[in-house]
């Protein structure tokens, strides 16, 4: 695979680095003033396998090229009661640490895609259901590869909708998502959030080179 600055720039990039390319409060969509961070810090393999829908051992995902990565979400400050359709819950920039672009590539087409969406009719908890996962379109420009997903699930307050992207950036890759009660579609304001995780993440890179 061809390299560009960019990529090259990102073996520069260090695991220390990732938790400066996510992104500051400020930094959020509109309406995200109420948000206040709710998890924070290095998502190793380990943890990564812990997750509900992982699928993958801590070595298995060393295997597919994953070195870690580094997160921050954030939760609506709204209680439960308040909450009306179409209302944001949750939001989160992430950014994992691959061995190599193709990795990245990899990971992207068969974890994010084909893995998630082999996971349609699995629960995800006690209660909550994968109902639906359709990949939308990506009209905005990145600078590398970027593919997104809506997924559904169903719990015990009814259905919540994530919107999630994921795009790359030599070998890093950056995803991001929004969580929205309800059947909603999100798509506008994901990719208008990885566009700004993106150069973000792009201006560390090229400052750490």
């Amino acid at each position: 695979m061809a390299q560009d600055a960019v990529t090259r720039a990102t073996y520069n990039v260090n695991p220390d680095d990732l938790e400066r390319m996510l992104l500051a409060k400020e930094q959020l969509p509109p309406g995200s003033e109420g948000f206040e961070v709710a998890r924070e810090g290095e998502l190793s393999n380990e943890s990564m396998a812990d997750l509900p829908l992982a699928g993958h051992s801590a070595q298995g995902l060393r295997q597919l090229g994953r070195v870690t990565g580094f997160q921050r979400e954030w939760l609506t400050t709204v209680s439960d009661d308040n909450l009306t359709e179409g209302a944001d819950l949750a939001l989160a920039t992430v950014v994992h640490f691959m061995e190599s672009p193709e990795a990245v590539n990899s990971w992207m087409e068969k974890v994010f895609l084909e893995e998630f969406k082999e996971k349609v009719g699995h629960e995800l908890g006690p209660g909550h259901r994968l109902v639906s996962v359709d990949q939308f379109s990506v009209t905005t420009p990145f600078h590398h590869e970027a593919v997104g997903v809506r997924a559904v699930q169903e719990g015990p307050k009814g259905l919540v909708s994530s919107s999630v992207l994921d795009f790359r950036i030599g070998r890093l890759l950056g995803v991001v998502y929004v969580v929205t009660f309800g059947d909603a579609n999100r798509q506008e304001v994901t990719q208008n959030l990885g566009k700004t995780l993106e150069r973000h993440m792009i201006s560390v890179a090229l400052g750490a080179a």
